[in-house]
């Protein structure tokens, strides 16, 4: 590359020539000075030519504020990171009605801290681990490869099945999701996915083997598939959906079983190991209309050759509730991603504002009774408040009332089957 001094001794040079070369009589000021601009604009161009070449082969870092924890990315687009994590920190009071369970007690109900980000462009990547419970687990941890038709996917994921199990619990309506996204094991497997949408749908087709913890010699299989659709009209969102998962154990089994609406408390229903395969259908539907939202969902699980006839016993689960933003912030529908997403607080604390306020309920039923299967039935009617002090930081308080029939595997109920509990839940939580 040519620099400045030399392209202005070329200029000099080639000045000079020129004096040199014609008679003094043919020379005039005009014409030196018309010579002398043009090489002066071919300098420029060649100087600017120059810069130009430098910036493309540069790729300087760009800091990105819009988060608590800050992104490194180059200019260039090629290649980003961004630190991602979460703390919970929950506190919970709970108590059945056979004086059975007496819990006054706190834990770190989550601890996660990771990285995500591109490289060379197409290409994303997630790395998270969760410290809660004084144990290292893996999270999640993916590739990526994005592609005109769509991504792919390979690691450590979710299989995308439930509006609610998609949607992050950084921005969960209530401490605890539904209680069938937990007694069916929505959890994560080690698989491949292929994912595709636009501005209003999304497609997940996804083939795994067993989780990251798994030591057995057959760890079985799962295949995915979810399907979303929604649309933005004047003053809201909509979206529904619906996910099918099949499940094969290999040399494993599964059990259905879920606690009281708290993390802490203990277990009231349960069917006990039951099948080695199953089948699980979902249907989804969530209604965002100004400050007020609404969401439902509905779950069959066939557990195959677990009845007493011999066919597939069925247990089912489902939520609807509903939501209100009182200071007047929206919660957020993804229809891109087909997740809820975090509102945007109008007022944050940090800026002398009051936050934002939600209140919340919801009726959540869990059934696992049916062809001689008595794991038992659980109805949870659930109210929560939640304060925002800002977009990643908020402090939630569930209060929960269950009760339990036909539960009869679980000796805290008594000979009858039959229990109910109070739990109250705290929690302070912030994302980055």
């Amino acid at each position: 590359m040519l620099k400045r001094n030399h392209l202005w001794a070329l200029l000099g040079a080639t000045a000079m020539t020129t004096i040199v070369a014609q008679p003094a009589s043919a020379q005039s000021i005009d014409d030196l000075k018309a010579q002398l601009a043009a090489l002066a604009k071919r300098i420029e161009e060649l100087e600017a030519k120059q810069a130009a070449s430098e910036k493309s082969e540069t790729k300087r870092p760009k800091i990105s504020k819009d988060e608590p924890a800050f992104a490194l990315a180059t200019d260039d687009g090629l290649f980003e990171i961004n630190v991602r994590g979460r703390v919970f920190v929950d506190s919970a009071w709970a108590s059945d009605g056979d004086d059975t369970m007496d819990l006054k007690g706190t834990e770190l109900r989550a601890a996660r801290i990771g990285v995500q980000g591109k490289a060379w462009k197409d290409v994303k990547y997630v790395l998270e681990a969760d410290f809660a419970g004084n144990e290292v687990a893996v999270a999640d941890a993916l590739v990526e490869y994005s592609t005109k038709y769509g991504s792919w996917r390979v690691g450590h994921f979710k299989p995308a099945i439930s509006l609610e199990e998609m949607t992050s619990s950084v921005n969960a309506t209530f401490t605890e999701r539904s209680a069938f996204t937990d007694a069916f094991s929505f959890g994560r497997n080690v698989g491949i996915a292929y994912l595709n949408g636009d501005d209003n749908w999304t497609l997940f087709l996804g083939a795994f083997r067993g989780n990251n913890e798994d030591s057995l010699e057959n760890e079985g299989y799962t295949l995915s598939a979810r399907a979303t659709y929604g649309q933005e009209f004047e003053g809201g969102k909509w979206i529904a959906g619906a996910s099918l998962r099949y499940r094969d154990a290999g040399d494993g089994s599964y059990r259905y079983r879920q606690r009281a609406h708290s993390h802490l408390a203990d277990r009231f229903v349960d069917t006990g190991t039951l099948t080695d395969r199953d089948t699980t259908y979902v249907v989804e539907a969530g209604l965002q209309l100004g400050a007020f939202h609404v969401a439902s969902e509905y779950s069959e699980l066939r557990a195959k050759d677990a009845a007493a006839d011999g066919g597939s016993a069925k247990l089912w689960g489902g939520y609807i509730e509903a939501g209100w933003f009182i200071t007047g912030e929206e919660k957020t529908l993804n229809l891109k991603k087909g997740v809820w997403d975090r509102p945007k607080v109008t007022n944050p604390v940090h800026k002398g504002g009051m936050g934002a306020w939600q209140v919340a309920a919801r009726f959540d039923r869990l059934d696992m009774t049916d062809g001689g299967v008595y794991g038992g039935e659980q109805d949870t009617y659930l109210v929560g408040l939640n304060w925002y002090l800002n977009r990643h930081t908020r402090v939630m308080a569930n209060y929960a009332h269950m009760t339990f029939d036909k539960a009869f595997n679980v000796a805290a109920n008594g000979p009858d089957g039959e229990n109910d509990a109070d739990a109250l839940t705290l929690r302070f939580q912030i994302d980055w």
